[in-house]
């Protein structure tokens, strides 16, 4: 049987360290795990190292689409000379049945209150000159036609504001065209998820 000397002893294991250290793989994410008879077999560790997950970025991709700007000057300009043309121009299409069916709402009834009220006026008139007693007429007649005749004058200025109001909603449709609406409000905000492998 072969002898080994004092000097090979100590120089065998220094060549397997020196071994180990250049063969094996150098990981700057690697983990060690540290065994012990104190710990207990049933606890786990719950960590995981960047190297045995995965990163997933994702960065929102602005688009490269300018919106022109529109007139609020031109805007109510077309609205006053043709109801809606203001919103057609800004691009507020939703609101235009909305002008129209109120405009032809308060139209109707304050030519039908006008009707009335043309009726009961010549009625009463008529009612007077066939009093000769006291030239009063007949008080019904009287206020059937005041009735009507405010209901008119009301219905007129609901006319009013809502071609005044069709004006307002085009300078707004137009003034705020441009208006960036979007949930990307700027900045450099990243979304990074991490999904373990193992």
């Amino acid at each position: 049987m072969k002898k080994i000397s004092p000097k090979s002893f100590y120089v065998m294991p220094l060549m397997g360290a020196v071994f180990f250290f250049f063969t094996a793989p150098i990981s700057v994410c690697a983990q060690a795990k540290i065994t012990s008879a104190l710990i207990k077999p049933d606890s786990t560790d719950a960590t995981f190292s960047p190297a045995d997950s995965l990163n997933i970025q994702g960065a929102k991709i602005k688009p490269l689409l300018t919106v022109q700007s529109k007139s609020g000057s031109l805007a109510m300009l077309l609205s006053a000379v043709v109801p809606g043309a203001g919103q057609i121009y800004a691009h507020r299409y939703y609101t235009i049945p909305f002008i129209y069916g109120f405009g032809v709402y308060f139209s109707s009834i304050a030519i039908k209150a006008n009707t009335q009220y043309e009726d009961y006026r010549s009625r009463f008139s008529e009612s007077v000159r066939l009093d000769t007693a006291a030239h009063q007429g007949n008080q019904n007649l009287l206020d059937a036609r005041d009735f009507y005749h405010d209901q008119r004058d009301e219905y007129i200025l609901y006319l009013g504001l809502t071609y005044f109001l069709n004006i307002i909603d085009a300078y707004v449709g137009a003034t705020l065209y441009d208006f960036d609406v979007s949930e990307d409000l700027g900045g450099s905000a990243k979304i990074q998820f991490r999904i373990p492998v193992r």
